[in-house]
């Protein structure tokens, strides 16, 4: 923090982004004046309407970031007197698939001292949605009941506070945990998630290719945006923009193993055409078998 100093600017939404000067001009909301010879942008892709460009952003990125909304969570913190899943052998790590759960997964998020025992938890997708329309302390109910069903005990109904975000009811970030692409986004609009206008360059996880939607993903695609703006400006080659991660020294990469069909099973479309052509292919083999048989024949004199 101290080399930072004051660099770093909190609650200054920007509105305005000009790189029709020499310099590119950024305004924020509370119209502090920023001058600057590159921008890296890494915010979510749909936030990037709320900000006014001059000149106006290429016609594939403005129709890319019109359709790429943002997923739904509400994350969920709920305190109990003590962590009695520990005193039960429990690990505090829940998945539930049951239909009517509101709680995809939990972690215990007691603190490493043992003080404030805590489970927290997540609503995901389409269930963030639907309990969105209850109020707090409903959603606090449902939660405990599930809690206590999967551990079998009433100590879950009886937390001693209760905590959540919402986070589709952020402004500045609309959702959570990422910007998703939904069916033929990708192949119509994809290739431009990264590609520079301008002066401005684009970070933030959705542009990563590796762990998109991660913190991991965030880091990865900084590190890119600043070599391209770094090599915009002389400082390195072309060909360093792309360095591989290295690998960890503490913790060193598994290789990932999948089965034989988990790597050559084909993509719905691809499974769909291949139903098509097998169809295709099974009606042209029965007729052939049906005609060397005699089973029909064809009349040539048409009139």
């Amino acid at each position: 923090m101290d080399r930072l100093q004051d660099r770093v600017k909190l609650e200054r939404p920007v509105i305005r982004l000009d790189q029709s000067g020499e310099n590119v001009i950024v305004e924020t909301l509370n119209h502090e004046i920023y001058h600057a010879k590159y921008v890296i942008s890494a915010i979510p892709p749909g936030l990037t309407t709320k900000i006014h460009f001059n000149p106006e952003l290429p016609a594939t990125r403005n129709q890319l970031i019109q359709r790429l909304p943002m997923g739904s969570v509400i994350k969920t913190m709920m305190y109990y007197k003590e962590a009695f899943w520990r005193k039960m052998g429990y690990c505090g790590c829940m998945m539930i698939e049951e239909e009517e759960t509101p709680i995809g997964f939990t972690l215990d998020d007691t603190k490493p001292d043992g003080s404030a025992p805590a489970i927290i938890g997540f609503i995901l997708s389409r269930k963030a949605s639907q309990l969105a329309n209850l109020n707090k302390e409903e959603r606090k109910r449902k939660i405990c009941e599930y809690y206590s069903k999967v551990m079998g005990t009433e100590e879950a109904l009886h937390p001693v506070h209760y905590e959540e975000k919402d986070w589709c009811k952020e402004q500045y970030s609309g959702g959570c945990y990422t910007a998703y692409f939904p069916p033929g986004i990708m192949t119509q609009f994809g290739s431009v998630i990264r590609t520079p206008v301008g002066r401005l360059y684009f970070a933030g996880t959705e542009t990563a290719t590796e762990w998109s939607g991660y913190m991991e993903g965030a880091i990865q695609a900084g590190e890119r945006a600043a070599r391209e703006v770094m090599c915009k400006m002389g400082l390195i080659g072309e060909d360093q923009i792309w360095v591989p991660e290295p690998e960890s020294e503490d913790v060193p990469a598994l290789p990932i193993t999948t089965t034989f069909l988990e790597r050559n099973l084909p993509s719905a479309q691809g499974l769909l055409r291949l139903f098509g052509y097998s169809a295709f292919f099974a009606t042209v083999a029965a007729g052939v078998i049906a005609f060397r048989r005699g089973y029909v024949a064809f009349n040539s004199n048409f009139k």
